[in-house]
């Protein structure tokens, strides 16, 4: 990190960003973020609105959702596309190269949606999202990694990084709002021609990028670590059981969009669920651990003897089982508790994130029904500021509390606005008394006559301005939650596996939450919309108990106090 606290993203003003999009490195980080944006959020986002308008039922927008786990796992490749040879384009440098080929591959994908109608084609729009999304985080990666080596001393890595989410939230803007809005008047087909069209000119950041030294590091096994052998041994079931649980999850998906009448996701959920768990957490924890133990021993015969690809291995060893023994050597029984927070701890919002659409502008189960244009403005564009604001609110409460005390509030936080949803899905009776009494209903009132000025389908009624404040409310706990925890990541990991055990620690954030949506959807179909919130914001109350007792391990760790069992 650069010493230069004025480019820290939290100092970084509007004008100063501004004046750094003047310059070829920003500008073009500016568009490679608005591209790493725009293809997450129409899969993970846009798309479902499409399902609902068309009237693809809930359950079957749950399974699709699963794509989303794609993103979780991205670490598995990114050591061999780190190293990948440059292909012979344009003279451009490997990274350039490799993003400008991923984004053609996007822009396939999106042109391939935007051909067929979820009706009649979902298998060829979930074929087609699949390759998106693994596209998607591919070109995550090597952006990432051009970030990191074209940093200097004018542009800093935390001006960069900035800059990269300003064009990723500006495409979750244009690619969420204004999608919506776009359907409502040219229809979901003609808008995705619109959105690979908007992806073809974001290509335009390739070529205004400069080519960096590519410092590609090599990815070697740092410190004392268990023979070749016992190295290979270890990392081989590891990855049997994350290709397992890919087929286990991506096959069931495949079978259920193609007969939906026999596929029952919350069974699958519910009995396969936890062997994938087993499979792609516990397991590969587990080993790391029964690693630590083979540290240091002197290689002997076979366990010295190298296996094919062994570079390939030692890799993978380096930037995935070494990271979570490091992380069960410093942190000893408590490493069982810091797992369960971590994977917890976003539940709540994300296990029903694939489902706002449905709820908003569905008419069944307790949804809402409002407009395209009423779901932009009230979830894309204002909810996207209440976001920003918790984010900032989060970040100064840190500042002024600590982050265990954040980390605790935001789980609270994060289960209990569940419940705001929960009284919407039975009419907003508490919210309607809530808005009455403090006179907030007039507040939403104003924003008629822009909404007019637009020719947007909005009317300020009182229904909507009930959702803007579940919305306001929702987007607020969970920006501070969200300032928490990435607080929280920052804070246990080892500088010398800084990016790898975040990025790692990031993606098992998503899982839990991700993998529950399938065994939703059928919940609300058979429950209705209200239950279902009930449930979450129970749930929630698991990350709100480890958050507590991690809160607790450490403040005892600090005054010297022997650790409680998690």
């Amino acid at each position: 990190m650069t010493e230069n606290k004025r480019t820290g993203p939290e100092h970084l003003t509007w004008r100063e960003i501004a004046r750094a999009l003047s310059r070829r490195k920003t500008l073009a980080m500016f568009i490679l973020g608005f591209a790493a944006g725009l293809p997450y959020i129409l899969i993970t986002g846009t798309l479902n609105a499409w399902f609902t308008n068309d009237g693809i039922d809930i359950k079957t927008i749950g399974v699709f959702s699963w794509i989303i786990i794609i993103y979780s796992f991205k670490f598995l490749w990114s050591p061999a596309l780190d190293r990948a040879p440059a292909p012979a384009l344009f003279s451009m440098g490997q990274r350039r190269a490799g993003i400008f080929l991923l984004q053609a591959v996007i822009i396939a994908a999106l042109f391939v949606i935007s051909t067929v109608s979820p009706q009649t084609g979902i298998g060829t729009i979930a074929i087609a999202a699949v390759v998106c999304t693994f596209a998607s985080a591919s070109q995550d990666i090597l952006i990432d990694a051009w970030r990191i080596e074209v940093a200097d001393e004018e542009t800093p890595i935390d001006l960069l990084s900035s800059i990269y989410q300003v064009g990723y939230r500006l495409a979750a803007i244009l690619g969420g709002a204004g999608a919506l809005i776009l359907a409502a008047r040219i229809g979901w087909n003609t808008t995705f021609v619109a959105l690979a069209a908007l992806m073809a000119l974001a290509v335009s950041g390739v070529f205004i990028a400069a080519d960096g030294p590519e410092r590609r590091r090599e990815i070697l096994i740092d410190g004392p670590a268990p023979p070749p052998g016992w190295r290979n041994l270890a990392l081989t079931p590891v990855l049997l059981g994350w290709l397992w649980s890919f087929l286990a999850l991506f096959g069931f998906m495949a079978f259920a969009l193609n007969a939906p009448d026999r596929a029952n996701a919350r069974a699958f959920t519910l009995e396969t669920g936890p062997l994938i768990i087993l499979a792609s957490i516990i397991a590969p924890a587990a080993i790391a651990a029964l690693m630590l133990r083979f540290e240091g021993r002197a290689a002997t015969g076979k366990t010295a003897r190298a296996w094919p690809a062994q570079k390939a291995y030692d890799a993978l060893y380096a930037s995935v089982l070494a990271p979570l023994a490091d992380v069960v050597r410093r942190l000893g029984p408590g490493a069982a508790l810091v797992l369960l927070l971590i994977l917890s701890y976003r539940f709540a919002d994300l296990v029903w994130g694939a489902f706002a659409y449905p709820f908003y502008m569905g008419q069944n189960y307790g949804a809402l029904g409002h407009t395209n244009d009423e779901v932009a403005i009230a979830s894309k564009v204002f909810g996207s500021l209440m976001t920003f604001g918790g984010i900032t609110l989060g970040a100064a409460a840190i500042m002024r509390f600590g982050r265990m005390p954040c980390l605790f509030i935001g789980a609270i936080l994060a289960a209990a606005t569940n419940l705001l949803f929960a009284d919407l899905a039975k009419g907003g009776e508490a919210t309607d008394a809530f808005m009455s009494f403090f006179h907030l209903y007039g507040m939403f009132h104003i924003l008629q006559p822009v909404a007019d000025f637009l020719t947007l389908q909005v009317v300020t009624d009182e229904r909507l301005s009930r959702l803007m404040v579940a919305i306001a409310a929702e987007n607020l706990a969970v920006g501070f939650a969200s300032a928490a925890i990435v607080a929280y990541l920052s804070s246990i990991v080892n500088p010398k596996y800084a990016a790898v055990q975040y990025a790692l620690f990031a993606s098992l954030t998503m899982l839990i939450g991700s993998l529950g949506r399938g065994a939703l959807g059928e919940l609300i179909e058979e429950r209705g919309f209200a239950y279902v919130f009930y449930l979450t914001a129970a749930l929630g109350l698991v990350a709100v108990a480890a958050s507590g007792l991690e809160w607790l391990r450490q403040s005892r760790a600090a005054k010297g106090e022997p650790p409680a069992a998690p």
